[in-house]
């Protein structure tokens, strides 16, 4: 079990690095980048290490391990912490399931092909509701510490 996570870590890990390369993330910042993805897909995957399927939970609780990892590592690296959270987020993105939503609909099972269309859009929400709730949370505890300490 821990060689199948060392694994699927290196392989979150470079599905993490490649569209980093791709959309020119600096070199400095790459080696985070990819650890910030591999991290969220390790900690989805660990709750149910039987299925590669993600349910929505575990997909939330990626989400939010890769969006508190981006927004500490934006402090460390002085970036934008979306320099580490679009790069960390790809190997949630519930991809298998857009392709099953196609693959139903080009074979003509509309009813199906809906089931899947809209898990797959329940998923991406929740990519996008994780990111929110964690973004908001450290915009609001910064502008609490910069009132508290400008005082």
């Amino acid at each position: 079990m821990i060689i199948d996570f060392i694994k699927y870590f290196i392989l979150a890990f470079i599905g993490s690095v490649a569209p980093a390369i791709v959309i020119n993330i600096e070199r400095r910042v790459l080696i985070w980048a990819g650890l910030g993805g591999a991290l969220g897909f390790c900690i989805a995957l660990s709750f149910n290490p039987a299925s590669l399927s993600f349910s929505i939970p575990q997909i939330f609780c990626g989400t939010v391990v890769v969006g508190i990892y981006s927004e500490i590592m934006a402090k460390v690296h002085k970036t934008p912490s979306t320099v580490f959270l679009i790069p960390g987020i790809f190997p949630l993105v519930p991809g298998i399931a857009a392709y099953q939503t196609m693959q139903s609909l080009v074979e003509n099972n509309t009813q199906q092909a809906a089931a899947y269309a809209l898990n797959t859009i329940f998923k991406a929400f929740t990519i996008a509701f994780g990111i929110m709730i964690v973004t908001a949370l450290f915009r609001f505890f910064r502008k609490a510490l910069k009132h508290r300490f400008s005082q």
